[in-house]
């Protein structure tokens, strides 16, 4: 962290100390921000080497750049050592978050309808499982059925052997 940082907060929370007008001029300052106190700009000029009047010419415009940014950067870090997070963050993931739990509850809202205009229910997977489980043994049974039926039409169709071979099958006959 900057040294002339912690040194501003240093003789800041030192002077605080000495009074309850500025702990609730830090408490003002914690909720507020920096630009509102005036007591707390002359410690900054002077911690920070802005004492001097500067006209805006462009060094002294960019020294005071320069010391806020440093300023900003090293506050972001104390607080966030705190715990707190500045409110824009805050609000940024607030936003975020509703816009989220909208999203999702149009999603459900869709998948219900679609749903119900096709008349499905969840199914579970053991639901699922039982199912093709039916459907092959269901096959199984057919597949034998049509091989029994199968066996018995060609049993039928075949003709008895008799043992004297004075009867020759057709295909021989034709062929002769």
């Amino acid at each position: 962290m900057d040294s002339k940082y912690l040194e501003f907060w240093g003789n800041f929370l030192l002077s605080a100390a000495k009074g309850q007008e500025q702990v609730e001029s830090m408490t003002r300052l914690l909720r507020d921000g920096f630009k509102t106190f005036e007591q707390q700009l002359s410690l900054f000029q002077k911690f920070y080497s802005l004492e001097e009047e500067t006209e805006s010419t462009a060094p002294g415009a960019d020294m005071w750049t320069k010391a806020a940014a440093d300023f900003m950067k090293s506050y972001q870090e104390f607080i966030g050592l705190m715990g707190v997070i500045p409110r824009e963050n805050y609000d940024a993931l607030s936003r975020e978050n509703e816009e989220l739990k909208k999203k999702v509850a149009a999603l459900e809202e869709a998948l219900n309808r679609r749903n119900a205009q096709t008349g499905s229910q969840d199914m579970g997977v053991n639901k699922v499982i039982n199912g093709f489980e039916g459907l092959m043994k269901k096959q199984v049974e057919q597949f034998q059925t049509l091989m029994s039926s199968y066996g018995k039409m060609n049993e039928v169709k075949k003709p008895s052997r008799k043992s004297s071979g004075t009867n020759p099958p057709e295909a021989v006959k034709k062929r002769g």
